[in-house]
């Protein structure tokens, strides 16, 4: 007689070992995947196409995109990471200034790199994916991951979910009976109710008018031009929707980033090769090199400050060398990540610090050059960027040697201090600002002529059409019309030099032309020399 094993026996190993059901989509999953087709179709359609991400459709989308993410992340119980306000209040203002003061030439192409930026980097923080668990000196592994490993690497994901999700609905055992009675249903309510609809448009005839509206949206939408772009936005938008979902759902399938911190200086271990007497050397001989030109540069100052610098040699100074100079702060930068990654040992402390002085003291130099450039030749946007730019590094340097003296998260601290910057630079009107320095300065007397070419950059131009729509350029042109008429600069001034900056044209004979500027008209009045004599703007339509 076989007995039976006590309670609470071991059992063989194969008894033991749990069998494992088969893996079934969990329904977050599924509802996401299905949310990101519409998702996807209104980036393709409203951002890309119609707007060229301009307008306030990039507030909508990336509010819809961070509540999708949330309710996810919520739904699956993942922490949220600390820098997830950061990044989510970074592309949310974002998203507010961009269609607010609409396209600038200077900005706007790194606005639209930097938003998308965010929204990749909100998700990585969000479902704790960032390398170090913050963006530090390694956010170019981050960048790796929530570019290319997490959305490429879960690319067929959304359609593998959704499939699991029917057949987990088939295992339901949907029944046919009642997927019949819904057909029949539906087929029964369409029938009453377009009869319905028919009787009452013949009762009333602003009912009637309703209808007619609906028949018509009804006829654009099955226009064959129509369909085939909506089909075109569709199909572009199944990779786009693709990305997007393989980027959170692989992110959130993760319970650690694709390549850790830990795991990465592990196998950076071998490539620390660089000796410690080459990079003292290296970086040495760059102070000896710095020090040296930092004493030329005193020695012609001492020289020239008895004289007093002129107005030429003032703008030699200012031209020359300010882009070398960032140049040279980035070669820094490069340098002493050279040796944080490859070296052996890190730098003697006093040799870091000397160093990191003269980054300071370059960045300090540039600022200088920069300021004097500014006082002789005004503002222009690309002027302001680079002053914006050098204070980052100005930041940067100055943290480093901080970090040589005390332990600080200086990367960490120097990146949100690079983003949130940018921000706040995008939330002013760089555009309009700088056309109010310039020509205030003119109106001054400062300038005896306006430099054009600034206010064509700042999109006064004769090509463009001010009735464009989604790039927000009529109020903000009328105003530079307002400040020009107002330091009087159309005062004798030729029709050559006004069609520089307006598409001017009307009654030759007459001697007066107009230009419209979408809000607004512009009237010119001309001698038979073809010089303005009068101007105005119609003051009823924009209130100049």
């Amino acid at each position: 007689m076989t007995e039976l094993p006590k309670e609470g026996a071991g059992r063989p190993l194969y008894e033991s070992a749990p069998k494992i059901a088969p893996a079934v989509p969990a329904a977050p999953y599924v509802w996401a995947a299905l949310a990101s087709y519409p998702l996807a179709w209104l980036y393709v359609k409203k951002l890309l196409f119609l707007n060229l991400f301009e307008g306030f459709w990039l507030l909508i989308f990336a509010v819809l995109f961070l509540a999708g993410v949330e309710v996810l992340a919520r739904a699956l119980h993942r922490p949220a990471g600390k820098e997830t306000s950061l990044w989510a209040g970074c592309w949310l203002v974002l998203s507010v200034v961009m269609p607010l003061w609409g396209y600038q030439n200077t900005l706007s192409d790194w606005q639209m790199l930097v938003w998308h930026l965010f929204a990749v980097w909100f998700v990585l923080a969000r479902c704790g994916m960032l390398a170090q668990g913050y963006t530090g000196s390694l956010c170019f592994l981050d960048a790796l991951a929530g570019l290319l490993v997490l959305p490429f690497g879960n690319f067929f994901r959304r359609i593998g979910t959704i499939a699991a999700g029917i057949a987990s609905l088939g295992r339901h055992r949907v029944r046919l009976r009642q997927t019949g009675v819904a057909a029949v249903t539906a087929a029964l309510t369409l029938l009453l109710c377009g009869t319905a609809w028919g009787l009452l448009s013949a009762a009333d005839p602003n009912f009637a008018a309703v209808g007619q509206q609906v028949q018509r949206w009804l006829a654009t939408l099955l226009d064959g031009p129509t369909v085939v772009e909506n089909l075109f936005v569709f199909l572009l938008s199944l990779p786009v929707g693709a990305w997007l979902y393989g980027l959170v759902a692989g992110a959130l399938r993760r319970q650690t980033p694709p390549c850790t911190g830990d795991r990465f200086y592990a196998a950076l271990e071998p490539l620390r090769v660089l000796p410690a007497v080459t990079a003292n050397t290296v970086v040495g001989a760059l102070c000896a090199i710095y020090g040296l030109f930092f004493i030329l540069q005193a020695l012609e100052w001492l020289a020239a400050a008895p004289l007093g610098l002129t107005a030429p040699q003032a703008s030699t100074f200012a031209v020359d060398g300010f882009w070398e100079l960032l140049r040279i702060l980035l070669l820094d930068f490069c340098v002493l990540a050279a040796v944080r990654f490859l070296g052996r040992r890190p730098l003697p402390r006093m040799l870091a610090a000397l160093f990191c002085l003269f980054g300071i003291a370059f960045a300090a130099l540039a600022g200088a050059k920069l300021a004097v450039y500014i006082r002789l030749y005004a503002f222009t946007p690309r002027r302001v960027v680079a002053g914006w730019f050098l204070c980052v590094l100005a930041v940067w340097a100055v943290l480093l040697l901080v970090r040589v003296f005390r332990v600080i998260p200086a990367a960490r601290v120097g990146l949100a201090v690079l983003a949130v910057s940018f921000v706040l630079l995008s939330c002013v009107d760089l555009e309009s600002r700088v056309v109010q320095w310039n020509i205030g300065r003119y109106k001054a007397g400062v300038d005896a002529e306006l430099d054009l070419d600034v206010l064509q950059d700042c999109g006064l131009n004769s090509w463009y059409r001010y009735d464009t729509s989604g790039w927000n350029r009529d109020g903000r042109v009328v105003r530079y019309t307002g400040w020009l008429i107002d330091s009087g600069w159309f005062r004798d001034r030729s029709a050559a030099e006004i069609t520089e900056l307006y598409d001017i044209s009307g009654e030759t004979g007459a001697h007066k032309l107009t230009a419209d500027l979408g809000q607004s008209e512009l009237h010119l009045t001309f001698d038979d020399a073809w010089r303005c004599t009068a101007v105005s703007l119609t003051a009823e339509e924009n209130g100049v």
